[in-house]
């Protein structure tokens, strides 16, 4: 074999340069000349590729390389094969040639979650829960789901057939779908929650986010919209330049948004025009540890210019730059992270576990601390508070390093275990497609103002009754009953058979109650939230019936977090309080001001 051929060199110089620029961190390992690692590296190579004993496929030295820069980086620097390099795009683009619906493997079936409104497969009439048997005539078992998507995408124009298994249909049904532009909303739900708030979610920062948020806001003015909550949560982020875009819908002009710093890199994106909400219209971001990047640094310059109250838990911190640079004309990419991210009055987003490197200069300032006498003087601690405490605009005191904390902590309510189980098996799911067909038939009218009947509950709960693989799952009381009987039988033998004869049926007869005393409570958490489980039944029949959009503001409904962002827009007093200055400016921001401390950014 010849590496040159496969033009691996400039894969492994990327390599090979990543762990230079990750050595001069570290103090005691100064680093070597760049030229001179990169010739060790090519005759280490070049020595496996003659003399080891075996041939060795060159690509997967170059995947073993490549794959150890997370070890000394962080888990966002990667190189992209051809392959994952155009997902990426797509995921940015937001459309990609496909048939319009959302799969995943049920039972190890390849299975259709729901078909996207207005699609090729929407307009055929391909339903939630119907499995893909074959695509163009080949057989889906054992298909990963990556590779499904693979065969469904394509280009647009093109034709593929699909042989769907349908719940009460003897026979497979062949559909014949062209393919078409199939856009991916940014906005996938708005709408009225009360007769003054307004309700956005926003999912991603693709190419288009801007455009579908400005649209929502626009048609939730035209319904008498006067205050708004714009959700994130689990928002993975996105494009930068989304983020800049969002955040100038809301803020004046000049207001300093986000700033990027690194070796190579260092920036400044402050609002270039006035934005389509007024200044006074109250809002409020809902944020979650599933809200990253984009995500985070829209919510954090809201917060730090007081424009918007900020509700939910803390995001999740990841507050690093990535830069994609191509290697060769083959597709293979690199993604590097530059620069970190920093809030309009200084915070950085990015929390050291987010970063190998980050977690390393975090262990060694620990190791600092402990090696420093206990001699420590109430001033240094002081200092230390100053470095990582910061202001808002109005003088709210917050904290870097760390994600976006919100101003109101909301803790969910732990969802029953029984739910718990329903939700993870897709039973709601699997129990609508079962249903669907009988409903149908009986001329239910399946819409926001149908209620779930009794007989309907029961049918359901029998329905997860009967399912072996639901009845298998264990509590974790019960999985404790089990280990208890383990370790009296552990314990039981440790000792002798003389112990064991007088205990042991007394024993089993206590573990035994036990179990049927969890298994009663399984049958009584149904009834205890026998409210809950209609719910579910409803909106997973809404989704199927009717569409996601129906669905998801009758699943609002039960929103703990969003139920308390309209406590605080309901009570202008409440919200007021929360988002305002605190009567008297802390002695640390004023002293920060009088030295020109972190820019305010006024204009």
């Amino acid at each position: 074999m010849n590496f040159r051929i496969l033009n691996f060199r400039n894969l492994f110089i990327a390599t090979l340069s990543m762990l230079c620029v990750a050595n001069a961190a570290d103090k005691k390992n100064p680093p070597g000349d760049f030229y001179d690692e990169v010739s060790r590296l090519n005759k280490v190579l070049s020595e496996v590729n003659r003399k080891y004993v075996e041939d060795v496929d060159p690509t997967e030295l170059a995947d073993a390389a490549l794959g150890g820069i997370r070890n000394i980086l962080d888990p966002h620097t990667t190189v992209f094969t051809p392959k994952d390099y155009e997902g990426l795009k797509v995921s940015m683009e937001g459309k990609f040639g496909g048939v319009g619906i959302t799969i995943s493997l049920r039972d190890n079936i390849l299975t259709v979650i729901s078909p996207l409104s207005g699609t090729p497969a929407f307009r055929l009439g391909i339903r939630a829960g119907d499995r893909i048997r074959k695509i163009d005539g080949k057989d889906t078992k054992g298909l990963s789901l990556d590779d499904a998507v693979s065969k469904l995408r394509g280009k647009i124009g093109t034709d593929v057939t699909i042989s769907i298994e349908r719940e009460g249909v003897p026979e497979l049904m062949d559909f014949t779908i062209t393919r078409a532009e199939i856009i991916v909303h940014a906005v996938p739900y708005y709408g009225m929650v009360t007769k003054e708030i307004g309700y956005i979610k926003l999912a991603q920062f693709s190419d288009k986010t801007t455009s579908d948020v400005e649209n929502a806001i626009k048609n939730l003015q035209k319904q008498g919209m006067k205050k708004i909550i714009l959700d994130m949560r689990y928002n993975p982020g996105g494009l930068l330049n989304q983020a800049i875009e969002i955040s100038e819908l809301f803020l004046k002009p000049g207001d300093v948004i986000v700033s990027t710093r690194g070796r190579t890199q260092r920036t400044e994106s402050r609002a270039r025009r006035k934005g389509i909400v007024k200044p006074e219209v109250p809002m409020v971001v809902l944020v979650n540890q599933g809200s990253a990047s984009a995500a985070e640094i829209v919510s954090g310059a809201l917060q730090d210019w007081d424009r918007a109250l900020i509700v939910g838990k803390t995001s999740f911190g990841k507050g690093s730059v990535q830069t994609i640079f191509p290697l060769d004309n083959l597709g293979n990419a690199l993604k590097l992270t530059t620069a970190f991210y920093y809030l309009p009055f200084g915070r950085c987003i990015n929390k050291p576990e987010n970063g190998i490197k980050g977690l390393k200069l975090q262990e060694e300032e620990a190791e600092e601390d402990a090696d420093e006498t206990a001699a420590k003087t109430d001033s240094t601690k002081q200092d230390t508070v100053k470095r990582d405490t910061f202001y808002t605009n109005n003088g709210r005191m917050m904290f870097g390093g760390g994600g976006i904390t919100p101003d109101v902590d909301v803790e969910l309510s732990p969802m029953p275990w029984v739910v718990q189980v329903q939700e993870r098996m897709a039973m709601y799911f699997k129990f609508a497609v079962k249903v669907r067909p009988g409903l149908e038939a009986s001329g239910a009218k399946i819409d926001v103002d149908w209620v779930v009947p009794d007989s309907l509950y029961t049918q359901f709960k029998d329905f997860c009754m009967k399912d072996t693989n639901f009845m298998k799952i264990k509590s974790n009381a019960l999985v404790g009953v089990d280990q208890l009987e383990k370790s009296i039988i552990h314990e039981q033998n440790y000792m002798g058979d003389s112990s064991k004869t007088v205990s042991d049926s007394i024993l089993a007869q206590r573990l035994s109650e036990m179990r049927k005393a969890l298994e009663n409570n399984r049958d009584a958490q149904f009834d205890e939230n026998k409210d809950y489980i209609k719910d579910g039944i409803k909106r997973e029949l809404l989704t199927a019936v009717v569409n996601d959009s129906v669905s998801t503001a009758f699943s609002l409904n039960r929103d703990e977090q969003l139920k308390e962002a309209i406590k605080y827009l309901s009570d202008m007093n409440l919200y007021k309080k929360a988002i305002s200055a605190p009567s008297k400016a802390p002695a640390q921001k004023e002293e920060k001001d009088k030295k020109g401390g972190k820019a305010k950014g006024k204009k």
